[in-house]
């Protein structure tokens, strides 16, 4: 439940963080990008799995960033495998 809750959270702050997806493929419809954003940052936190156990623990936050690390290589993987390119700003 709690991990449900997390991802959640996360969807729902990245969605209030990224107006636009910072991804771009002119060969696909701009109404689909976002779709394909989503399902490569599923697919990154399955491949992941990362489950915040450690209550307390002074390497909490390390995990933590290190696993949004893995998760953001990861998502531009899926990305760019999907024919995507980032968007420069």
């Amino acid at each position: 439940m709690r991990r449900l809750a997390s991802i959640v959270l996360i969807l729902a702050v990245a969605g209030c963080a990224l107006p636009t997806v910072p991804w771009q493929n002119p060969n696909v419809p701009q109404d689909q990008w976002r779709t394909d954003w989503n399902g490569c940052r599923r697919w990154s936190d399955a491949q992941v799995g990362y489950q915040d156990t450690s209550e307390g623990s002074m390497f909490n936050d390390y995990d933590r960033a290190r696993a949004r690390k893995q998760m953001d290589a990861l998502t531009a993987s899926c990305m760019r495998d999907r024919g995507y390119f980032p968007i420069r700003k």
